[in-house]
């Protein structure tokens, strides 16, 4: 009985003591992972799994790439339209007359009225211009064949509005005062129209034929790239406009002004009012846009576009990293029971699992950003634009590569933290 009651005992003090040392080691603090060991465990995880790692790093640096190539090209893009912005019509203003005498001012105003506008400050060339109602037939008679000009286009106009449309005289001579004074019969030509009228400049003063009426040809002008209104073109002199030969009628005279750059707003709101004080609200100024406006436009609209391509790709980025990630956890989980069997706390698991994540995701950032520059640069260099790059951005671009691995990676370190030990060893997995 009393052997009895001593193994009792014994069991109970066993029991106790067992259990003092369960709650001491519940109690205990876990030994720490120091961030060096962290960082190096990492790296020899992911160095171990290079290929796997490879592709991970490349589909972010795919994405962050389209996003700051996107950034880059747009940008320059957009610069590159501001600075093209033909500064012609940057700096071109067209008033319109109306197609009624009203309050002293005509259809076809007198030729000194050009006076008058090239009397405002900032204005480098003005001239009055009027296109015909219709298209006229214009011919020409050479060999004892008669060719013919269609699609042509007539108009009126004084030399100094070729000039402001920034016209080039080929061969021959511009219009004179005495031939506005004499009222000759004579047309000058852009390169489309002589071409196509066979006129070379073999045959001295050639005669083309406008309804039927005979004009001496002087010049052949070539005109400006993009400008439709002096393409395929014979221009006669402004006293046509206002005295036109028979079944040839003109539309209301516009003056084209031609004025230094930044001055276009000024001008094309005093241009009325110098041109018809009494009624100047019968003119119509038509002032070309802000090219900072349309840039911002430009840019605006296809960053928009791109940048939502941009956030496809490097979403796809970080679901590939977080897809890996997870993959490995499923791959590593007898590692990982035997590290929380051995001590490590659930932080140093889901820490390692992080860093990872992050180490792919900074050296995706690097190269994504790399590869940005040179496809932007490329790109400028193929379209001869000037490269415009934010330092801002390519410098944030590996944090941006981290912060992305971090978060797709958040996932992955969580199902990791998760996994028990004596499961996973148990089951041998």
């Amino acid at each position: 009985m009393s052997r009895r009651r001593k193994d009792g005992g014994d069991r109970r003090a066993a029991g106790r003591r067992g259990t003092r040392a369960a709650r001491a080691a519940r109690t205990a603090p876990r030994p720490r992972t120091h961030p060096l060991d962290l960082l190096t465990q990492a790296f020899l995880a992911l160095a171990g799994r290079r290929v796997r790692t490879l592709l991970t790093t490349v589909g972010i640096a795919v994405g962050l790439a389209a996003a700051l190539a996107t950034l880059g090209i747009t940008a320059s893009a957009a610069g590159a339209v501001s600075d093209q912005f033909d500064a012609l019509k940057a700096t071109q203003v067209t008033v319109k007359f109306p197609a009624t005498p009203a309050a002293g001012v005509q259809p076809q105003p007198e030729p000194a009225a050009a006076e008058r506008a090239r009397a405002l400050n900032g204005v480098r060339a003005a001239g009055l211009r009027s296109r015909a109602a219709d298209h006229p037939l214009v011919t020409r008679l050479a060999g004892g064949t008669e060719n013919e000009l269609p699609e042509g286009n007539v108009a009126a106009a004084q030399t100094e509005a070729l000039e402001a449309l920034a016209a080039t005289l080929e061969r021959g001579r511009w219009f004179d005062e005495g031939h506005e004074k004499r009222q000759d019969r004579v047309a000058l030509l852009d390169t489309a129209a002589a071409d196509r009228l066979t006129i070379d400049g073999a045959t001295p003063n050639p005669l083309v034929y406008v309804n039927g009426t005979a004009f001496t040809v002087i010049g052949v002008y070539r005109a400006p790239a993009g400008n439709t209104d002096l393409t395929s073109t014979v221009v006669l002199p402004y006293w046509a406009a206002r005295q036109a030969p028979a079944e040839l009628e003109f539309a209301p005279a516009e003056m084209i002004i031609h004025t230094e750059l930044g001055a276009a707003d000024q001008v094309g709101s005093e241009a009325p009012l110098a041109l018809a004080p009494g009624a100047p609200e019968k003119l119509a100024a038509l002032v070309p846009p802000d090219p900072r406006s349309l840039r911002q436009g430009v840019e605006s609209q296809t960053r928009a576009l791109f940048l939502g391509l941009a956030a496809v790709s490097l979403g796809v980025g970080a679901l590939g990293v977080s897809n890996t990630s997870y993959v490995s956890v499923l791959e590593r989980r007898a590692e990982i029971g035997l590290r929380r069997a051995l001590g490590a706390s659930r932080r140093a698991v889901a820490g390692q699992f992080c860093v990872e994540s992050g180490l792919v995701g900074a050296a995706g950032g690097a190269l994504g950003t790399v590869l940005g520059v040179q496809i932007t640069a490329l790109t400028c260099l193929a379209k001869g634009w000037v490269v415009v790059l934010d330092p801002a951005l390519t410098a944030t671009g590996p944090l941006i590569g981290l912060v992305v691995g971090l978060l797709a990676g958040l996932y992955p370190a969580l199902a990791a933290a998760r996994v028990l030990p004596a499961e996973t060893l148990r089951s041998g997995v």
